[in-house]
């Protein structure tokens, strides 16, 4: 019996680790739909319902048939005595920093309140990531043309002008040669090379920001680009006081909230930051005092907010100077954004400019030079 369950307790383990892997396949596109369930969840708690009723009337009300899905087993691990943040977990629907939130709220008592936090952190990193997508939408659609339109025109206009070149048999300039050179290799091998350079393209992509072992090296890239390094910066911090700010309004102790704040950052040198002051903080050491042990602090937080956190924490306004920071680099945030794609475009036009003037050069040169070929 005891060899039994064991075996039976590896298969359980083992159809949990599937879960978790596959659950944001499963829950694919159902993001917006868990947030509004939270919300409707805490509207129904603040009323004066019981979890098992808010949750039923949930599960009556939503019209998403995979929505109802979730709810339902949700309904099931509640009723056999689960707490609501061990479905959750369970389910794999929700990060690590969401769960805590729930869990200290079921210990709090506070769980309504702490619904409707994860709902404004939730608009609030939401704001955040379309201000960043908006200062480097411009760049990147300019790279996306000008990469469509080089690959085009080495694939489909570079052959027709090599061909001309090749019929007039008379010495061309070097740089000419390369271009017929590269018409030639494309049109004899383009139907695999540009797959595979779009396929590289994304692996690259993958494993240098999305990839964990290996995302700390196209983090480490960006960290040394001068105004993303700064757009980078300013907005951890501003979401770094908007999470701690929040988090400790609703009386969770400050140890607690550095447990969930590793889980709201992709960057790693973050994530280790924050896993550091959790550490110091749970040995009684003051956060600007952890703050300021820790060796790559200047690199990560600025001076003045090290100043405000020490000041708060003798005056004991620690929440309300981390919402302050939170506005302070938001507004920051916003002014780099919105500089950003007038540094890049003049950038982005002189390589494409350069670019072009080698393909015009390589393709006029031997008009010019026509009399001569042609002799």
């Amino acid at each position: 019996m005891r060899v039994k369950n064991m075996d039976s307790n590896k298969i359980e383990n083992k159809n949990k680790k599937v879960r978790l892997w596959l659950a944001p396949i499963i829950h694919f596109g159902l993001k917006s739909k868990a947030f509004e369930f939270l919300e409707s969840l805490s509207y129904f708690l603040t009323s004066g319902m019981s979890i098992l009723e808010a949750l039923n009337s949930l599960y009556e009300e939503t019209g998403s048939w995979r929505m109802r899905r979730v709810i339902g087993r949700i309904l099931d691990d509640i009723e056999s005595g689960m707490s609501l943040s061990q479905s959750f977990e369970k389910q794999g629907f929700f990060s690590g920093s969401v769960i805590e939130i729930i869990r200290s709220g079921e210990l709090s008592g506070k769980l309504a309140d702490n619904l409707k936090l994860i709902i404004i952190l939730n608009d609030e990193d939401n704001k955040l990531k379309a201000r960043l997508s908006s200062s480097l939408l411009y760049g990147t659609i300019i790279i996306v043309i000008t990469i469509v339109v080089g690959v085009g025109t080495a694939w489909f206009v570079l052959p027709n002008i090599a061909s001309v070149y090749s019929e007039i048999g008379a010495d061309l300039p070097y740089l000419t040669r390369v271009l017929i050179s590269f018409g030639n290799f494309m049109v004899n091998f383009g139907y695999v090379v540009v797959p595979l350079f779009f396929i590289t393209l994304v692996i690259i992509f993958y494993f240098l920001f999305s990839f964990p072992k290996t995302k700390f090296v196209g983090h480490l890239f960006l960290f040394h680009l001068p105004m993303v390094n700064r757009l980078i910066k300013e907005s951890e911090i501003t979401r770094f006081g908007y999470l701690l700010g929040r988090i400790t309004e609703t009386g969770m102790p400050i140890n607690k909230a550095f447990e969930i704040m590793p889980g709201t950052t992709t960057f790693n040198n973050y994530k280790k930051l924050y896993r550091y002051l959790g550490e110091k903080i749970l040995e009684g050491i003051p956060i600007s005092d952890a703050l300021k042990s820790y060796k790559k602090t200047r690199k990560l937080i600025p001076a003045s907010v090290l100043l405000m956190i020490s000041s708060a924490e003798k005056s004991g306004k620690l929440s309300e100077t981390f919402i302050r920071i939170s506005e302070l680099y938001g507004a920051r945030l916003e002014n780099t954004s919105r500089n950003l794609p007038v540094i890049i475009e003049p950038i982005l036009l002189l390589l494409v400019g350069i670019g072009v003037a080698l393909f015009v050069l390589a393709t006029m040169m031997p008009i010019y030079n026509l009399t001569n070929i042609i002799k």
